[in-house]
């Protein structure tokens, strides 16, 4: 079990950006990018490296990013969960240079 430390603010990011009544993912981090100040980009970056970074095993996060993130199917990528996670944040971390 991942503690609610890491977990949660991982939880909060992924099920409220990639939640089930999504349109599609792109969309979805289109509009996280464009509405969510700044900082808070910052925190979520910070929030999801801790998360990829921490000892738990791989397939305790895929697990955990892909309960999270119920609107997305990952597996239509071609890529694990974490693989996915880490796109992500590096979408963030350019949105985040050009604010």
């Amino acid at each position: 079990m991942i503690e609610t430390n890491i977990s949660e603010p991982v939880f909060q990011f992924l099920g409220g950006i990639f939640h089930q009544d999504i349109d599609t993912p792109e969309s979805a981090l289109g509009e996280y990018l464009a509405e969510i100040p700044k900082k808070e980009q910052e925190n979520d970056v910070v929030a999801l490296k801790t998360f990829i970074n921490s000892d738990y095993s791989d397939e305790e996060k895929n697990d955990f990013i892909e309960e999270s993130a119920d609107g997305v199917d990952i597996n239509s990528y071609g890529l694990s969960p974490i693989l996915w996670l880490r796109q992500v944040i590096q979408k963030i971390e350019k949105n985040i240079e050009a604010l």
